[in-house]
């Protein structure tokens, strides 16, 4: 391995407190200012834990991007790597006047340290930005197989039954329709998955406050939220969830190109059409302000392998004994199926990563 690629391995990490001391590093070298907003809840060893925000280039610049991870908690190691990688490659002589970095390290602590894609209350975060004193939508489908897309027993005989559930409703309605029951949000089963809770999460509310601080008074952002599990593994895709006469679409083909972006509202981008996330939410924070706001994904493995990894892992959290002896195993699967902790896929991608920042970086600069 050559000593560049030795280098960019290191940028990855293998736990939350890793992975925060070299982001942590990587800003203040960098010459950012940092802010750490502490966490409500503890780590898995009762450490603290934060989300980190760290700011470089000048205060008053009107062209901000935007690169924020850990909203699903696990998947945290991989944006984390490309945050710190970019921190290190010294990006400040480069920054023109009106130009600055806004970094978001582990929006959702909690579940990037306790190696849940959940947060500290079971809560998905890209379900969880909608207005809460409305009625929340319904989801059919997932009450029908509530039981058996998170069971409260995972024996022999009852998952038997469960799989069994699961491939009926698939013969009968189709894989997107089942796909659409697992994926699509619930907000009645607060032990279940993809759950978008029934109040504004910790993180939720953290994101609006960071939102108000530092972008309010811009006149751009782009906004690049990292995440991991879906797609073909290593490979980037940039994800909308807006139609492709937005301009929203528009803005982000002239960036990224329409061979890398697309939008779940069309059906060509992976996983279905969501409605409360997170890229959709920023907008909203700041009416006054022309936002680009995206999701990176990268694959890592097969859907029903990620949905396996999920099913047992929630039922451990919930049901399972702490001392369970498959419990550790539960967990590597969880983590792997959300970072590929392998030499190639992380250069793989740290180098899309990196390219996909430039560009934003290149399109952000009023003086092009």
């Amino acid at each position: 391995m050559t000593r560049k690629n030795v280098e960019v391995i290191c940028y990855f990490s293998s736990t939350y407190n890793e992975a925060r001391k070299k982001f942590l590093e990587a800003a203040h070298g960098s010459g950012a200012q940092v802010e750490s907003i502490k966490h409500p809840y503890d780590g898995p060893n009762g450490e603290p834990l934060f989300t980190d925000v760290a700011v470089i280039g000048t205060s008053d610049a009107k062209n901000v991007l935007v690169l924020s991870s850990g909203t699903h908690g696990v998947e945290g190691f991989t944006g984390s790597g490309i945050q710190t990688g970019y921190l290190c490659k010294e990006i400040t002589p480069y920054l023109e006047p009106d130009i600055s970095f806004l970094f978001i390290h582990a929006l959702n602590p909690y579940g990037f340290a306790h190696l849940r894609r959940l947060n500290e209350d079971n809560i998905d975060l890209n379900y969880n930005f909608s207005d809460h004193s409305k009625p929340h939508p319904k989801n059919p489908g997932y009450e029908k197989l509530a039981d058996a897309i998170a069971p409260k027993s995972v024996s022999f005989w009852s998952e038997i039954v469960s799989w069994s559930r699961l491939l009926w409703y698939m013969v009968i309605n189709g894989k997107n329709r089942l796909e659409e029951a697992i994926t699509g949000g619930q907000y009645t089963h607060s032990k279940g998955l993809f759950y978008g809770g029934r109040f504004e999460a910790w993180s939720n509310r953290t994101i609006r406050e960071i939102a108000h601080r530092y972008l309010s008074s811009k006149n751009r952002v782009i906004v690049i939220d990292f995440h991991t599990g879906l797609g073909e593994s290593g490979n980037a895709e940039i994800i909308l969830n807006v139609p492709e006469e937005s301009n929203i679409y528009k803005r982000a083909i002239t960036i990224w190109g329409p061979e890398r972006v697309k939008t779940t509202v069309t059906g060509k981008a992976r996983g279905i059409h969501l409605t409360r996330t997170l890229k959709l939410a920023f907008p909203k924070m700041l009416p006054n302000t022309e936002v680009t706001a995206v999701s990176l994904e990268y694959g890592t493995f097969s859907p029903m392998e990620v949905f396996k990894a999920l099913r047992l892992e929630n039922w451990l959290h919930h049901y399972g004994e702490e001392n369970h002896p498959n419990a550790q195993k539960i967990r590597a699967e969880l983590l792997k199926v959300f970072y590929p902790n392998t030499e190639d896929w992380k250069l793989q991608v740290w180098q899309q990563g990196k390219e996909i920042i430039d560009q934003a970086l290149l399109s952000i600069n009023p003086s092009q």
